[in-house]
């Protein structure tokens, strides 16, 4: 295999590549740090034709390549595996905004682009886009296109799916499949990109995106509440659709577990209700007018507090709470990484259906207690975070002994109430036995029958969604 990576160094040698470990080291890590991968050599193509010589000539000598964006997945997608055959291809350096289109609300961009820059630069025509991620300051487009990521904003604007207008992708045998047109209606029967979506480099290289734009948001306002139980969010929740679900651009759960690791760890950030309250929810109402929004949350919450389904409300006076109480929610996966290893968990389950599984998914968990079980996320689009510390008293060998235990008890559960075992973080090498056990047969198999079509050679990121 070397003597093939070495006549590809040959092949390459207009593209920049890099066969130095102190460079090519970062690049072979997950994010966690739970999973690594070897690699000799990680190539930096600068645009669509760098793209396609590699992956012809990849697909000429059967060399896999692992795709990789800012490498901010969570299930191990940009990892290679540990032969050390793979090539890494890193999409870094092609990171040019190509066009915004104010007047009819779009954006082309490289794959390469960080979500934060694409952000910035649609505001500059006062224009939004808005998907809305922690990493977004070194997650790229393309990594979010190909791992269909969710994020806050999800039940008002969609999945990145619904955000995305085309595609360019450059297939494993080198050809380009284009999908971007600057027309808004194009209806030649099914509409290829989709294949492409949440694929996870699988099935080629996504190289360029059109995206939609959407308004400016002139006008946001927010509020914490506290509930005594899961009902009672969620009742909260129908009071907010019922008088302006139109307006509801985030929902956001936390409980009194994750409040005490932000109040460990970040003793800068004033806990709200100082944590006396079982569960709380940050949410936000947004416009692109100039709407009375403060008055529309008092109301809901009056309603709520009248009605006794909510116990207290913040409302913040000015940005320093307005970011501090947004801080309780954002830094949760960091804390929790501070406190230690944990098995974590990214379901969406029907919203009527998560009070059940909350409290049968506790009590199945026996061997552990009720502060290992820290609960958070998007409850109104379904997606719960369910995470598991690692107990005080247990090494980490044990610990990990009882994932396989743990993941099987949570996703039975997940499923048996029509929810799914991958939310928004998508399947990479992690999720691949749930991913196969969770799917039926007929779903399974035209996935991994649209794999083989598009890449008989099987050199792109093999071993991810599929064994």
């Amino acid at each position: 295999m070397m003597h093939k990576i070495e006549t590809l160094k040959k092949i390459l040698k207009k593209i920049i590549w890099t066969d130095k470990f102190n460079i090519i080291k970062p690049h072979l890590l997950e994010e966690r740090g739970n999973l690594s991968g070897k690699s000799s050599l990680l190539i930096h193509p600068k645009n669509t034709y760098d793209v396609v010589q590699v992956l012809k000539a990849c697909n000429k000598y059967k060399i896999s390549i692992v795709p990789q964006g800012g490498r901010t997945g969570l299930c191990g997608g940009t990892v290679p595996n540990m032969n050390g055959r793979e090539v890494l291809l890193t999409t870094e350096k092609m990171n040019k905004i190509i066009k915004v289109d104010k007047d009819n609300f779009y954006m082309i961009v490289e794959s390469g682009c960080t979500l934060d820059e694409i952000k910035k630069t649609a505001s500059k025509y006062n224009r939004f886009f808005p998907l809305s991620l922690p990493s977004e300051k070194s997650c790229t487009i393309g990594g979010n296109i190909s791992t269909n990521a969710g994020g806050s904003s999800v039940l008002k604007y969609g999945m990145t799916k619904d955000l995305v207008e085309g595609l360019e992708v450059v297939l494993p045998n080198g050809e380009i499949l284009n999908s971007i047109k600057y027309i808004k209606k194009d209806n030649k029967g099914f509409d290829p990109k989709y294949l492409h979506i949440g694929s996870e480099g699988t099935l080629g290289i996504i190289t360029k995106v059109k995206i939609k734009l959407f308004p400016e948001i002139k006008n946001k306002c927010m509020a914490i509440v506290a509930a005594k139980n899961i009902n009672n969010v969620i009742n909260f929740l129908n009071i907010i659709k019922d008088q302006c679900y139109d307006y509801l651009s985030a929902f956001e759960i936390n409980s009194n577990i994750g409040l005490k690791l932000i109040e460990k760890f970040y003793s800068d950030i004033p806990i709200p209700f100082n944590n006396k309250y079982e569960w709380y929810v940050i949410f936000e109402l947004s416009s692109s007018d100039h709407l009375n929004l403060e008055h529309k949350i008092d109301n809901i919450m009056t309603t709520a507090i009248k009605m006794d389904i909510i116990e207290d409300a913040i409302k913040p006076q000015n940005l320093k709470q307005y970011q501090n109480i947004w801080k309780t929610r954002e830094l949760l996966s960091e804390a929790q990484k501070l406190q230690g290893k944990s098995i974590k968990h990214d379901i969406s389950i029907p919203i009527n259906e998560i009070p059940s599984f909350i409290k049968i998914s506790k009590k199945n968990l026996t061997d552990f207690k009720k502060d290992n079980i820290l609960i958070f996320g998007h409850l109104a689009d379904g997606n719960l975070h369910y995470n598991i510390s690692i107990p005080k008293k247990m090494n980490e060998k044990e610990f990990y002994k009882l994932q396989k235990k743990v993941n099987k008890n949570i996703f039975d559960l997940v499923y048996s109430l029509g929810g799914s075992f991958s939310a928004e973080h998508g399947i990479g090498v992690i999720k691949k036995n749930e991913f196969k056990k969770y799917t039926s047969n007929e779903e399974f198999t035209i996935k991994k029958k649209f794999k083989k079509l598009l890449d008989p050679n099987n050199i792109m990121n093999p071993g991810k969604i599929f064994n």
